[in-house]
């Protein structure tokens, strides 16, 4: 099986291709960044995929795509959401057909479905996203309903839940950080939201099982034992042996400052993150664990100690500029400041 891992330096396409290398004949690697630490036996193919020609060379005598790249919540320029989010998946789906790809497995978002309004959540349930990145993200889903329904691609949708473990940073550097410095850790809701996780070595699992499939399909993965939000963080502190406290700031005024403070990117977050943190989130993963014969073995409390035990290991030596979003850890701005107003 010769496979094409788009977006392949980044964090989620960087351990899957260490998953899958193993267990196929051959991976390569397309993404506009050279990984910084490649293998040798890991083709390296310079690309971007916003550029056809790029794609469309890349994906010749390929049988399995694995779509990764993504510009993520994060990202200041939201054009940028349509541009690669959108535009790009095109890019790879046609150029999918016209190499005559067998498989192709986009990983998506579980924010298409916004603030769901009922739980769990199952993968045919509505899709109302609730800002820019999630739309984008609905949007790619829609683009490959259109390609398997009219170019009849065999395609397999991944929905992942929050990713956690290896070197997963990103927004949660932030938490680390408070907890390894015995600072208050804000929560919404008294923290009694169930909202559920998955570990990368779990997604990286369900992904490639995904791909051995025949037909096309949605599967929502996440992890199967979960808990509170309070619940969750509350073990990362006694597992850091930390003095932090947990407050609840549904009423505090620094709630709707910082909202207004990430609008002009004075602190790393955006608006899902403001809508989403105290509302519960999960998904049933009933069917993928079914089809797929797969079963996640990392609980919410693990993948989360795994994060922070790694966060310690790395904080001194990671550099910002030379990672993707998602493991590095990041500028924090005026949050330097947050703790002192709960």
């Amino acid at each position: 099986m010769r496979c094409l891992v788009t977006g392949g330096s980044g964090y989620l396409g960087s351990s899957l291709i260490k998953f899958i290398s193993s267990k196929v004949s051959s991976v390569a690697n397309f993404d506009i960044i050279k990984p910084k630490n490649g293998t040798n036996n890991i083709k390296f193919i310079k690309g971007d995929i916003c550029n056809f020609e790029d794609i469309l060379n890349a994906t010749k005598n390929i049988d399995v795509i694995y779509h990764n790249v993504a510009k993520v919540p994060i990202t200041k320029n939201k054009k940028l959401f349509s541009e690669v989010n959108e535009k790009g998946t095109k890019n790879l789906l046609e150029a999918a057909k016209i190499n005559k790809v067998k498989k192709i497995i986009y990983i998506s978002s579980s924010a298409v479905f916004g603030i769901p309004t009922k739980l769990p959540i199952v993968e045919n349930d509505k899709r109302t996203p609730i800002e820019a990145y999630g739309l984008s993200k609905k949007k790619g889903e829609d683009i490959c309903f259109k390609y398997m329904e009219e170019s009849n691609l065999d395609i397999s949708i991944i929905r992942p839940r929050t990713i956690l473990g290896e070197d997963r940073l990103g927004i949660f550097s932030i938490l680390f950080e408070w907890i390894s410095n015995n600072k208050n850790i804000p929560i919404l809701n008294n923290g009694e939201n169930f909202y559920q996780f998955i570990h990368i070595n779990d997604l990286n699992d369900a992904t490639y099982k995904s791909s051995l499939i025949s037909g096309s399909n949605i599967f929502n993965i996440g992890a199967e034992k979960f808990g509170s939000m309070f619940e969750t963080i509350n073990s990362v502190i006694k597992h850091a042996s930390s003095s932090s406290v947990i407050k609840n700031v549904d009423k505090n005024f620094f709630l709707n400052t910082a909202y207004f403070l990430s609008k002009i990117n004075l602190i790393p977050l955006q608006e899902y993150h403001f809508k989403v943190y105290g509302k519960s989130v999960y998904f049933d993963i009933s069917k993928a664990k079914k089809i797929l014969n797969w079963q996640p073995k990392f609980s919410n409390i693990e993948s989360m100690k795994m994060s922070y035990d790694n966060y310690l290991k790395i904080k001194k030596n990671l550099a910002s500029d030379n990672y993707s979003p998602h493991n590095s850890i990041l500028r924090k701005g005026l949050l330097r400041y947050a703790h002192f107003f709960f």
